[in-house]
């Protein structure tokens, strides 16, 4: 018998008998809730059927106090869950009362109405960007399932869905391999689900499917991601020609299409990223226009990846109309992809010698950091750290007058005290001494914040020596070397040139304030990690280091030392242009 039968046969009963026949109806009502269907009419019927199944448990709850509760905490889950219901604050009502109902009951099927309500009320706070209440709220549901041993299909696909929130708010938290974890636990218990019982729950496979891949694309495993999204991506297809839920098809072709196409970057295949970003790009623009989906930041999302895509083609005016309109969709619609774009953003403007742009772009990103970090410091305190310490680094840039901006990129000052406003050094100098303290905070509480810190210290360093200050400049190098040192015997490869560069700026210091041997030793360690690396492989490093080493040497009026590096500043010169001659430096007596 279908419910819509059941339901017409019990409504006359139920106003004749209600003590007899309204837990029945009820039951009816919450069933007829559930049911999904394409039709337009759908969730309007699914409401009125969930709230008429509330309205009914509380009047038997009335009459007969204590007998009805779980039926009533069963009823409100229901209708919590359907989808036109007018606000989320009113949804975490109507599973806030559910769960007082049943939270202390010891019997199964108020445990099972306990986890659903626990699990929707975290989906909820989720959504709401209470990211982190949510994932407490999650892992007690997950703690009820566990307890419980899910026996159904349907109990088995809601443990799985709750497992897959915890991953989607592990993955907000940038904890990747617990997210990793829980998703990889969702889709086991999904495909323990019999095949002729998948149909049925084939979209809350696909939303597990689709965190696993994202999942997997951010630990590195992208083989994998790719074979999935794939997988994923064909079944979407099929449902997308069946033209059943066309209000879940479109988005989710659309967001594993933007992984796929993060995943083809990373793999080197540029012609696949930049397909499978046009295709998520044209799936949002589609839902978006058509209603089916209201996610702005997920084509802001399609765009930054879009935009990467077309940046590594070297077509940068036409990334910069992408990152461009990715900020103005992602603004009051996503603010995580908000912060990448205007990043990106800024980045983009910078090479294009957009001073007053950039400044505006960084002062946004500011802000917008400053409003998330404390709430979710794991994510957004990085991101204001980055964000202060670019604004610290504007005034190491000369910046092209706007006649000259397409022939002259920004070049970096010389570290010489004078050549900005001393206001303009001013504003740099607190943004960056802001960012190296939280940096200071980030690196106390995980080591994988060191090389954050130590840029900021850098960064920070350069500016202080440009309002005048090169023994203070010299201080926060001192510990920017110290942490490069380290982050240098860990990973060679990645961190020689970083330890270079500060032990050359530590070397320009020490000159600047007359310790000439100390600069002279930081020096002659730069070029011992430029040899170690092969001297062909950065000549114009090698070079800047020799050079000092010789005015320093001059200086010093060590004059044999002189000619031996002269002789050696000529030889690598000869083996980057074996016809050229360097303007720079003419003899070992000049400069």
């Amino acid at each position: 018998m279908s419910t819509a039968v059941r339901i017409a046969l019990l409504r006359p009963l139920a106003r004749r008998h209600p003590l007899r026949y309204g837990p029945r109806l009820a039951e009816a009502l919450v069933t007829r809730s559930h049911q999904v269907k394409a039709s337009a009419r759908s969730v309007p019927r699914r409401t009125a059927a969930a709230a008429e199944a509330v309205t009914l448990r509380r009047r038997l709850e009335a009459e007969q106090p204590g007998r009805h509760r779980v039926g009533l905490a069963r009823a409100l889950v229901a209708q919590a869950a359907v989808p036109d219901d007018p606000t989320v604050a009113a949804a975490l009502a109507q599973c806030e009362e559910a769960i007082g109902y049943v939270e202390d009951a010891t019997d199964r099927a108020s445990r099972v109405v306990l986890a659903e309500a626990r699990r929707l009320a975290a989906t909820y706070l989720y959504h709401s960007g209470e990211v982190r209440e949510a994932l407490r709220l999650a892992l007690r549901a997950r703690s009820t399932w566990g307890r419980l041993v899910p026996g159904t299909v349907a109990e088995r696909m809601r443990s799985a869905l709750t497992l897959s929130l915890i991953g989607d708010c592990q993955a907000a938290l940038h904890r990747h391999e617990e997210a990793l974890a829980a998703r990889q636990e969702a889709m086991a218990l999904h495909r323990r689900t019999p095949l002729l019982r998948q149909a049925r729950w084939l979209p809350a496979g696909q939303l597990i499917a689709l965190g696993l891949v994202e999942s997997l694309a951010a630990v590195g495993r992208l083989d994998e991601a790719v074979e999935l999204a794939t997988e994923t991506r064909d079944e979407l297809r099929m449902l997308a020609w069946t033209r059943l839920r066309p209000e879940l098809v479109r988005p989710r072709l659309a967001r594993v299409a933007t992984a796929l196409a993060q995943c083809r970057l990373a793999l080197d295949d540029p012609a696949g990223a930049r397909r499978a970003a046009e295709e998520a790009v044209d799936h949002w623009r589609s839902a978006l226009a058509d209603g089916s989906s209201q996610d702005r930041g997920g084509l802001g999302d399609a765009l930054l990846v879009l935009a990467e895509v077309t940046q590594r083609a070297g077509r940068r005016d036409e990334a910069a109309e992408q990152l461009a309109e990715a900020v103005d969709v992602a603004r009051g619609a996503d603010d995580d992809v908000l912060a990448r774009a205007l990043a990106e953003l800024g980045l983009v403007r910078t090479a294009e010698g957009d001073g007053a742009a950039v400044q505006g772009l960084l002062a946004e990103l500011v802000d917008l950091c400053r409003r998330h970090h404390e709430g979710l410091p794991e994510v957004w305190r990085p991101r204001l750290v980055v964000a202060l310490s670019l604004a610290c680094a504007m005034p190491g840039f000369d910046w092209p007058s706007p006649s000259t901006v397409d022939a002259t990129p920004p070049r970096v000052l010389p570290a010489t005290a004078g050549t900005v406003s001393a206001e303009t050094v001013r504003t740099a100098q607190a943004a960056g001494r802001e960012a190296v303290e939280l940096g200071r905070l980030l690196a106390g509480a995980d080591a994988r914040y060191r090389d954050l810190l130590s840029g900021c210290l850098f960064g920070l360093a350069r500016v202080v020596h440009l309002g005048g200050d090169p023994r203070g400049s010299a201080e926060l190098l001192d510990e920017c070397v110290a942490i490069r040192r380290e982050l240098f015997a860990a990973d060679p490869a990645k961190h020689r040139l970083p330890l270079v560069e500060a032990l050359g700026d530590l070397g320009n210091r020490r000159h600047a304030v007359e310790r000439l041997d100390e600069a002279l030793d930081a020096y002659r360690e730069c070029v011992d990690l430029l040899r170690a690396d092969g001297e062909s492989t950065h000549p114009e490093h090698l070079l800047t280091v020799l050079r000092n080493i010789l005015r320093t040497l001059w200086r010093l009026d060590r004059k044999a030392e002189v000619h031996r590096v002269w002789a050696e500043i000529l030889a690598v010169e000869k083996s980057v242009d074996p016809g050229g001659a360097d303007p720079g430096v003419t003899g070992p007596g000049v400069g």
